[in-house]
């Protein structure tokens, strides 16, 4: 229900209404479908049920390529208002309905982790894949990209700290106002997308409204431990700090001690291996992980490059920097954000839900797994596949027999792959192969030899796949399927 609870926000009354029920009928042929035992036909329409018809659908062509972005930043400013469900298709491609749009989505989400939109927080020395290729769900990919293309966090997406009066800030604010739309389509319209958002960006999705007063946009919102997980080096060397401040207050305050004492073991503080603060020459700057954002550094006070961290300010230098990383830096991206997102719906009803609920409706199960009993239980072999094998009694037939054994073998890019091809989507919804729906169907595809590949009806997950005689020639077969382009007839 708490879905329900979210839905019944996102548009006005009359089409509130008409949405909830088209809601409710939905999810009750879901649980009907899940309650199926395996094995059983699915369940017929009664010809004496009522049902109201389906959602108003408003269909665009969008080209492939490196200029995706910029045309859905064009399909988002028009259809941000409208309360219908977009459908995307690709222009010389004949695939429509569910598969082109989830793929939209899809290569939408990789193209706002690209670093040059100066959005995230990011390193200069990005993590590769071995190959030195970036590693960003490479299978959507039409052309490999270059190491660094893509930002890659171990704890995910942050909005990138910039001063709120640059040239960097006023681009950055244009994606994030996209960014808003996109993400409350993908709520509104019941999508999912694979996109890698950090826990602390959640937080502030879920704070809802922003006030108008800048200073109190995120207080007490985010902390120091937030900070830590999204810029380990930054936050942890802060605590050092923290730590040192600490110290000084409790030798000032220790009575046991004479002044003298007090005065020299305060000078003799450091930072671990004889390094003195005053070593270290910081003064009231900020400066960014990567050369990309066009800054050098940000002042956090009036002439902050003049003004030498000391022991006796060491407090306020932790304090306007972790505000400046977490508040101050970000306010113009997160107002950006917000005034996207409620374009669609307001952004304060996100507030009757946890971060993670939130990353659960957003992007589904982002590692997907699934077991031997899954695959037998909750897809659906036919003509020419069974699960029941006629010559042994219990046992799949061994063309099905063999996709099986594939899928358990497959690495996690490979599950993801397989289930961007299969389904549209590189995740699998919450509860995972159990409440994908409609379930996978897998069928023998007619007059195919040793040579042919499978193909897909991704709308309805309806799986065509020759008869393979082994496992390995499965294998090379689907995975290279998987890595093909486009929507066309098969």
């Amino acid at each position: 229900m708490i879905a329900l609870v979210l839905h019944t926000y996102q548009c006005d009354k009359p089409t509130l209404a008409y949405r909830s029920i088209v809601w409710l009928q939905t999810q009750r042929d879901v649980t009907l479908e899940r309650q199926r035992a395996p094995g059983l036909s699915p369940r017929r329409e009664d010809p004496h049920e009522f049902r109201v018809g389906r959602l108003k659908h408003e269909r665009v062509k969008v080209p492939r390529g490196e200029n995706l972005l910029d045309w859905a930043l064009q399909v988002m400013r028009i259809h941000a208002d409208r309360k219908s469900i977009l459908e995307v298709e690709f222009q010389g491609e004949e695939g429509t309905g569910l598969g082109p749009t989830l793929e939209f989505y899809a290569l939408v989400a990789a193209e706002l982790q690209r670093k040059d939109l100066n959005m995230w927080l990011c390193d200069d020395d990005q993590e590769t894949s071995p190959n030195g290729v970036n590693h960003q769900d490479s299978f959507l990919l039409e052309v490999a990209k270059p190491p660094g293309y893509y930002v890659r966090r171990p704890a995910g997406l942050f909005p990138s700290p910039l001063p709120q009066d640059s040239l960097a800030c006023d681009r950055a604010t244009k994606y994030f106002w996209f960014l808003g739309v996109f993400l409350a389509k993908v709520l509104q319209d019941n999508r999912l997308v694979d996109l890698p958002l950090s826990q602390p960006f959640l937080k502030l999705m879920c704070h809802g409204e922003i006030q108008n007063n800048v200073n109190e946009r995120f207080s007490g919102i985010l902390s120091s431990d937030d900070l830590c997980e999204v810029d380990p080096v930054r936050g942890h060397f802060l605590q050092q700090l923290n730590d040192l401040s600490s110290r000084k207050a409790r030798i000032a305050q220790d009575n046991t001690l004479s002044y003298e004492d007090r005065v020299r073991q305060i000078q003799n503080l450091g930072l671990g291996q004889a390094v003195r603060l005053e070593d270290l020459a910081i003064t009231f700057t900020y400066q960014p992980s990567s050369r990309a954002f066009g800054f050098s550094v940000a002042e956090l006070a009036p002439s902050g490059s003049d003004m030498e961290v000391t022991l006796d300010n060491l407090e306020e230098y932790v304090d306007l920097t972790t505000s400046f990383c977490l508040e101050q830096g970000v306010a113009r991206q997160m107002e950006s954000f917000r005034a996207g997102f409620s374009r669609v719906f307001p952004m304060d009803k996100l507030r009757a839900f946890s971060p993670e609920e939130v990353r659960v409706m957003l992007c589904g199960d982002q590692n997907p797994q699934w077991t031997r009993e899954d695959l037998l239980n909750y897809t659906e072999p036919k003509l020419g596949y069974t699960k029941d094998s006629v010559f042994l009694s219990g046992t799949p037939s061994p063309g099905f027999q063999r996709f099986v054994n594939v899928l358990v073998d497959m690495s996690a890019e490979e599950r993801k792959a397989f289930l961007q091809f299969t389904t549209g989507c590189s995740s699998l919804p919450p509860g995972g192969l159990a409440n994908l729906y409609p379930r996978l169907t897998v069928v023998r595809k007619v007059d195919a030899g040793e040579g042919s590949y499978p193909s897909v009806n991704t709308c309805v997950h309806y799986l065509k796949l020759p008869d393979y005689p082994t496992e390995e020639l499965l294998r090379e077969r689907l995975l290279a399927a998987t890595r093909e382009k486009g929507f066309h007839l098969n």
